[in-house]
């Protein structure tokens, strides 16, 4: 996941702000890019300590030893200038530049905020059965529990924890952030980000929409399938609490010890001619120990120089998928060799997203699962591939729904009430079952668009790996020159878009019709 990378590098581009404008000054951007760097380092490091140690973030303190620097004029200043660029390329630097000042600017009246959030996470706890037990550590207990009554339990003790401890403040953010940005010209922040991205959100929408509508009976069969063969319902019978067992899969988690994930992680990159651990500026901390936060993240604090996966190892395909993913992330920022600040650490993050998919996604090919050796037997390899179909499936129609809601969200002009029953609607629109509890959610579930970058991810990864098996073969992660080519991609860092990027392999641009027909083929091949 890359949500905290998305937040340093708004936060970061303060530094920015300084540089350009106010009080007829003149300023140097590169000493202002310079500045923003050593920033964007000092605030990854603290996620990163944070993280690995439990240690109390404050990143607002980091953000006001750069206050001088935080001059709303800078936005006029390079707006200026890329209006008036003439190259391509320097004009795509500036943009990337101004909207990232503009994002700076608002995040510096939310950096408290976003920190109180994330310390009481990180510190809260609720109690069960006179247990105590660490707020982050609920989605995982959750996640695993056998037992029905519990997973109720736990699953209102997190939803009333967030309803009590964070919504409060998760709505002051979204009200303050679309306030400033009013001051800056936007409408909301729907139109900033549309505009950020260049992507027509309406049109967008309406490419999510029809997603939708084409999976809705595949996804429909898929969990139906799963509640008759978990519970011995109809999937309308399966409470909140109790999805997660459909997608849970633990009868697998033999397959996937904790033990083996490194060595298969390095065998699967060998494979590709990249071997991980010659690249020293990739440091993996894999140690278990208290207050650690148990996803996997990866942090680049300086890239191709200093880039970090934080990960609690504790087996099962997910904990797979996510170390696999985060080290595309990891590869990505490793490789980059565009110099530009801006090409390095701001753009779309749908790409990079795209690169952490598609290491990802192995878990999800029949071929790989027997070659590696994960898992030998030809039926139970289907009736996995049949599980991880509905599980990818089911996360990418949340986040096509999420995004419907988001718009609504930050427009503005609804009440609570409303807010939460265009939650439960569009929610149900993804699950296409009721949804008990809209008001634990509504506000938690925000990512600020974030769900956008794994929406292109999904549609431009399908097109990657079309484009990989067709140069490379079917068994295209075991060719050398594969790593090849995608370190050719990597190189880039964020300077291509994810429309970009497909059009530099020779498609017409971002396609969801190819991410939509390996659903299907996969829905025919295991069904």
């Amino acid at each position: 996941m890359r949500t905290l990378s998305r937040r340093v590098a708004v936060v970061v581009l303060a530094v920015l702000v300084a540089a350009a404008a106010g009080c007829g000054r003149t300023y140097d951007l590169e000493t202002v890019r310079s500045r923003a760097d050593e920033m964007s380092e000092r605030i990854l490091m603290a996620y990163f300590e944070s993280d690995a140690h439990g240690e109390e973030l404050n990143v607002a303190s980091i953000f006001e030893e750069y206050g001088d620097l935080a001059d709303p004029g800078l936005a006029e200043h390079v707006d200026q200038l890329r209006r008036s660029e003439t190259d391509p390329r320097l004009r795509k630097q500036l943009d990337f530049l101004f909207f990232d000042v503009v994002g700076t600017i608002v995040y510096d009246d939310l950096a408290v905020i976003d920190d109180e959030i994330t310390n009481i996470e990180a510190s809260g706890a609720v109690t069960l059965e006179g247990e105590e037990i660490p707020y982050r550590e609920l989605g995982d207990l959750l996640y695993n529990e056998e037992d029905s009554e519990r997973r109720d339990a736990i699953y209102l003790a997190m939803g009333e924890f967030e309803s009590r401890e964070t919504n409060p403040l998760r709505a002051r953010v979204v009200e303050i952030g679309r306030e400033e940005l009013r001051e800056y010209g936007f409408l909301d922040l729907d139109e900033f980000e549309s505009l950020r991205r260049k992507l027509d959100h309406d049109a967008f929408e309406e490419t999510v929409v029809r997603f939708l509508e084409e999976t809705a009976d595949i996804y429909w069969d898929l969990t139906n399938d799963a509640a008759r063969e978990v519970f011995g319902t109809d999937v309308t019978e399966v409470s909140d609490y109790d999805r997660g067992m459909l997608f849970r899969g633990a009868e697998f988690d033999e397959y996937f010890p904790a033990d083996g994930m490194m060595p298969l992680l390095r065998k699967t990159w060998s494979g590709m001619g990249i071997d991980l651990d010659a690249l020293t500026m990739i440091h993996i901390d894999d140690e278990d120990r208290p207050g650690k936060e148990p996803r996997a993240a990866e942090y680049c604090v300086r890239p191709g120089e200093d880039v970090r996966i934080c990960l609690k190892p504790v087996g099962g395909v997910y904990d797979y998928e996510t170390l696999f993913h985060e080290m595309g992330h990891a590869l990505h920022d490793a490789f980059v060799r565009v110099d530009e600040y801006e090409f390095q650490r701001l753009g779309d993050y749908g790409v990079t997203e795209t690169y952490a998919y598609i290491p990802e996604d192995f878990f999800s090919d029949d071929a790989f699962l027997e070659e590696s050796g994960l898992i030998l037997e030809a039926d139970v390899r289907r009736d996995f591939l049949k599980k991880q179909l509905m599980s990818d499936l089911g996360s990418a129609r949340y986040y096509a729904s999420l995004f419907r809601y988001e718009r609504l969200l930050h427009r503005g002009g609804l009440t609570d009430e409303e807010l939460i029953e265009a939650y439960r609607e569009h929610m149900e629109a993804s699950r296409l079952v009721p949804l008990r509890h809209p008001e634990f959610g509504y506000l938690s579930s925000n990512e600020d668009y974030y769900g956008v970058n794994y929406l292109e991810a999904w549609f431009l990864a399908a097109q990657v790996r079309a484009t990989l098996e067709e140069r490379f073969g079917e068994r295209w992660w075991s060719v050398p020159e594969a790593g090849a080519f995608l370190k050719e991609l990597w190189a880039y860092g964020s300077e291509l878009s994810s429309d970009e990027v497909a059009r530099h392999l020779g498609f017409d641009g971002l396609d969801s019709s190819y991410f939509i027909r390996e659903i299907r083929e996969a829905f025919e091949r295991y069904s």
